[in-house]
């Protein structure tokens, strides 16, 4: 089972929040029209759009937050090592520092009004990260564990389905966040933001779904 360090967890749940607060506290001195374009001074957005925007980034990090907290369940796999809590732990600190950091530092430009592309810093900023954790993931050496990686019953079963896998994965979180930050200069917020969406489900199923063919494989 997995064993919780509460005080961990709660700086973490304040990462994750730090950003909702800190647009709460500002949101009635934020401008009503926000300029979205560093080159074209005329193009502007309005605070609901920006609004939609910050929801999106924090529900990145709330899924986030619950892909490494709750995936998979408690009584699914036995105690694991003390090495392995760790990383996990690190790796949850720097990708909600990192999060909470890049949200914060968006917010307080807009708060500036001054001419500024939210929507490219965010999807570029999110593709970045994705990226992070895609070459994270391809360069994974832990033994399978509960606690750090693409840990499904067939990757916890074999250490050679273990490491295929998360070469998969790795290469696919890589080139979708390269895509990501490509996209981020051509696509709408709105736009933007379903594609975010349909392609977190893909990172999500298709290393599950090829740590499954594997394992059929490996049995014949």
């Amino acid at each position: 089972m997995k064993q919780v360090q509460a005080s961990k967890e709660f700086l973490i749940l304040v990462l994750l929040l730090l950003p909702m607060a800190y647009l709460a506290i500002i949101w009635n001195s934020l401008p009503t029209v926000i300029p979205t374009d560093q080159d074209v001074s005329d193009q502007t957005g309005s605070r609901s759009a920006f609004l939609l925007l910050m929801i999106f980034l924090f529900v990145t990090n709330a899924l986030i937050y619950a892909l490494f907290r709750f995936v998979p369940k408690a009584e699914e796999g036995p105690t694991v090592v003390g090495g392995d809590q760790k990383e996990f732990y690190r790796s949850r600190f720097i990708i909600h520092i990192y999060l909470a950091l890049f949200t914060c530092l968006i917010i307080f430009m807009v708060s500036l009004g001054q001419p500024f592309a939210m929507e490219r810093w965010a999807f570029v900023g999110v593709g970045l990260l994705i990226a992070g954790i895609g070459l994270y993931l391809w360069k994974l050496q832990l033994e399978p564990n509960h606690y750090v990686g693409v840990r499904t019953p067939w990757t916890l079963q074999s250490k050679e389905i273990w490491r295929e896998t998360h070469r998969m994965a790795g290469t696919l979180w890589v080139s979708a966040g390269v895509v990501m930050i490509i996209a981020g200069f051509f696509l709408s917020l709105v736009t933007g933001v379903f594609l975010i969406f349909f392609a977190s489900m893909v990172l999500a199923a298709l290393p599950y779904i090829y740590s499954f063919r594997l394992y059929n494989k490996d049995k014949g």
